[in-house]
């Protein structure tokens, strides 16, 4: 029998969400407790009850399928690591990645990275964007951790790719 699959596979389902995930998350009345719980999870940990908490409490649904769970807890991980408003979706991950500096090197390992370790770096990436008070779209990070289809996984690394590039500083883009 297969485990049943949150209806995340639409933009909009998913979209919806991420904001909510971010409203409650960035709201004053989230308990500090719950979002340190969040932020000391590491991949291979068990996920912390704070988790189920916040996704049965606010979102309404059932929890995601056990396959998808790791990335849900990496999500939720970066919205607690990130802080308050870090959730704009008017802008590209891809152009937060940029504007804030993330090396090129860096891009094309998160980018291309299996399956195993696609959590890691993007963990990675959280932290140097968090690091730099970065705001951006959330929707992209989970479609780049739920997406496990080869094509819809290249569309969107070109999508974040082009993010990227359209907003690289001058001085950074390479000479020709």
């Amino acid at each position: 029998m297969t485990e049943p699959v949150l209806q995340t596979n639409t933009a909009g389902g998913l979209a919806t969400n991420i904001a909510r995930l971010a409203g409650v998350m960035g709201s004053t009345h989230y308990p500090s407790g719950e979002r340190a719980a969040l932020r000391r999870w590491a991949p291979g940990q068990p996920v912390p009850l704070a988790f189920y908490r916040l996704w049965l409490r606010h979102l309404e649904n059932d929890l995601p399928a056990e396959a998808q769970t790791s990335a849900w807890m990496a999500l939720v991980w970066g919205l607690a690591t990130c802080g308050e408003n870090s959730h704009d979706p008017k802008r590209p991950w891809g152009q937060a990645l940029a504007e804030s500096g993330f090396a090129e090197g860096r891009l094309e390992r998160l980018l291309s990275a299996p399956q195993d370790v696609r959590i890691d770096l993007f963990m990675s990436a959280i932290r140097f964007l968090a690091a730099k008070g970065e705001r951006f779209n959330w929707v992209e990070a989970a479609e780049f951790l739920l997406t496990q289809d080869p094509d819809k996984r290249e569309r969107l690394n070109r999508r974040i790719a082009s993010a990227y590039y359209r907003h690289l500083p001058t001085e950074s883009k390479p000479k020709e």
